[in-house]
């Protein structure tokens, strides 16, 4: 079963590098650059993900600190008999 999954996963990973490294071909000029939508898509999908976490941590951060500046006190303080 394992050999199997391996073999699978192996192939699947070398078809990727394939199609990928045929995508470097192109009829273009050297000097010509191409605007390349697809590629500005993923980064903006990925600046929105990283300031999505960054806000997350940013305000766990701040909410620590606000809470850790005063002494906590329970409202129910447990008393021993």
């Amino acid at each position: 079963m394992r050999r199997i999954l391996l073999i699978t996963l192996l192939t699947s990973l070398a078809l990727c590098l394939v199609t990928s490294a045929s995508g470097e071909l192109s009829d273009q000029a050297d000097g010509e650059e191409t605007f390349n939508a697809a590629g500005y898509l993923i980064l903006g999908i990925a600046f929105f993900g990283w300031l999505f976490f960054l806000g997350l941590l940013g305000s766990a951060i701040y909410l620590i600190i606000r809470k850790s500046r005063r002494l906590y006190e329970p409202k129910h303080p447990v008393r021993c008999k």
